[in-house]
């Protein structure tokens, strides 16, 4: 049996240079059934060495796979048998390098340079639209999406879809954050609201970590409290309309919320288990940096929905995004090259697949047959994500300049400080809304 050539990279990858241009249109992918891509129960299965035999020219081949760091060796070991059980039936040979390259970073780098991006690479689901409209995302073949559907939750299907066409591969249903904390510290209790841990800290002189500086983290003051920003495209992809309620009164309390929390002495603008000091006794973060937060905190971790604020008396629940890893397959100039990379999207898609980024890193999963599984409902993070998704607004698509305009809101409360006025914050909320025009495309 023919061995593939697997590199495993693990340094940092330097930024892609902007000069490449978009690779060619790919030719489709004949060789794979087209069949009706509906959504049914019925299983599909996928002949392997069917499809590969039907490919016309069994070219050599160099691909390259992104993925994050921390589940880097999983998706080496999948991505390397796979690709060992292709040359079953493959003639050609085929060479896979592997880099670590998260999935904000992944979306970035692509749109800069599509044809010296990767093949295959795991990103965020907010990035769909961009990366649509610079030509990074092939469409899943029919047979393919059929069997996506029929395997994974309608959530993380739909995310993977623009425009009524599946375009990236299901990879969790985990995106989204909730609360970590110091059990031996805060109680079940404590944790019911921000004020109450805020004091925890103060007394102790402890940390709080809250990335309030980042529009994905500080929507859910917003979304708590009643404001949101929705944004349309056209069926080209290109953002065209907004409506944006962050400058009227709900965004107030929002603001008022984030300007009695962050202010606070004891509150650090971080996202991650990486960044949290010894001393952190809560942190905003998500399934991720489940495995990070067990090693940091070890017994004494607890997972929770996220804590309420209040404002003028009312009690807010904080909210957040809910949302979903997805996988990206990139345009290929050759049929072979389409349906290997789509295979493998397929094959970083499936039960066992999902299944082993889980055992390795606590990665949630889409797969509706995993997450029924025992383990699954067990596990205290994910359990903690279910909680908080009540609370939830599934991630839509938003122009990359909305997260820079948006973020800056924190980053404006926190410099306005403990004592702004309401019209200090409503200024720094107009004037958000007034940029908001320069975010369309058309």
């Amino acid at each position: 049996m023919k061995k593939s050539k697997l590199i495993l990279c693990t340094s940092a990858l330097l930024m892609l240079a902007s000069c490449g241009g978009n690779p060619a249109p790919a030719p489709g992918i004949s060789t794979l059934p087209s069949e009706p891509a509906q959504s049914s129960e019925a299983p599909v299965d996928i002949d392997l060495e069917a499809i590969i035999d039907s490919i016309a020219d069994q070219e050599d081949m160099d691909l390259l796979v992104w993925c994050a760091e921390e589940i880097l060796p999983t998706v080496t070991n999948t991505v390397n048998d796979f690709v060992d059980e292709i040359l079953e039936y493959y003639e050609g040979e085929i060479t896979v390098t592997l880099n670590p390259v998260g999935e904000g970073t992944a979306a970035t780098n692509m749109v800069t340079d599509v044809e010296s991006g990767a093949d295959v690479y795991f990103f965020a689901q907010d990035q769909l639209a961009r990366l649509n409209t610079a030509g990074a995302l092939a469409e899943v073949p029919n047979l393919f999406a059929g069997k996506i559907r029929n395997e994974n939750s309608a959530g993380s299907v739909g995310a993977g879809t623009l425009n009524g066409k599946l375009i990236a591969y299901p990879a969790t249903e985990d995106n989204g954050y909730y609360l970590y904390y110091d059990k031996t510290v805060l109680s079940e209790e404590d944790i019911k609201d921000w004020e109450t841990i805020i004091a925890k800290a103060e007394a102790q002189e402890k940390e709080v970590d809250i990335n309030y500086s980042s529009a994905w983290y500080n929507f859910g003051f917003f979304y708590g409290a009643g404001a949101d920003s929705v944004w349309s495209t056209n069926a080209a992809g290109s953002f065209v309309s907004y409506d944006d309620t962050y400058d009227q009164e709900a965004g107030l309390v929002a603001a008022r919320a984030m300007a009695n929390i962050v202010t606070s002495g004891r509150v650090v603008d971080n996202s991650g288990v990486s960044g949290a000091g010894d001393n952190c006794i809560a942190l905003v973060d998500g399934a991720w940096d489940y495995g990070a937060a067990v090693t940091k905190w070890g017994d004494k971790l607890g997972c929770a929905e996220l804590p309420s604020y209040t404002v003028g008396g009312k009690k807010y629940h904080t909210g957040s995004f809910s949302g979903n890893k997805l996988i990206g397959v990139k345009p290929q100039v050759t049929e072979a090259r389409s349906v290997i990379t789509s295979l493998i999207g397929l094959e970083l898609n499936s039960y066992e697949a999902q299944d082993a980024r889980y055992d390795a890193k606590g990665w949630g999963p889409c797969n509706k047959e995993l997450v029924a599984s025992e383990k699954i409902q067990a596990a205290p993070h994910l359990q903690a994500l279910v909680a908080q998704n009540a609370y939830a607004k599934p991630q839509g698509q938003f122009p990359g300049k909305w997260w820079d305009l948006a973020g800056a809101i924190g980053s404006s409360v926190k410099a306005a400080g403990k004592d702004a006025t309401d019209d200090d914050l409503q200024g720094i909320l107009d004037l958000y809304h007034a940029s908001l025009d320069s975010c369309l495309d058309a």
